[in-house]
């Protein structure tokens, strides 16, 4: 499991959240959610299922979350 990300984002005044988190290898997806006040505002998750038996796995999934 790649360790998550944080970054809040200024835009037009308002502060956003952007979450990114790395679910492991027994659920091996990445899901970012966008945040508002608390309040989510977009979700987007994808799937790394296809590429779990790589060597370097762990190196791939960083580079996707970022």
């Amino acid at each position: 499991m790649v360790p998550g990300f944080n970054h809040n984002i200024r835009h037009k005044g308002d502060i956003y959240h952007i979450q990114t988190e790395d679910s492991g290898i027994d659920s091996p997806h990445i899901i970012t959610l966008l945040y508002k006040s608390g309040t989510i505002l977009a979700k987007e998750k994808i799937s790394y299922s296809d590429i779990v038996k790589v060597d370097n796995l762990p190196t791939i999934v960083r580079e996707l979350m970022e």
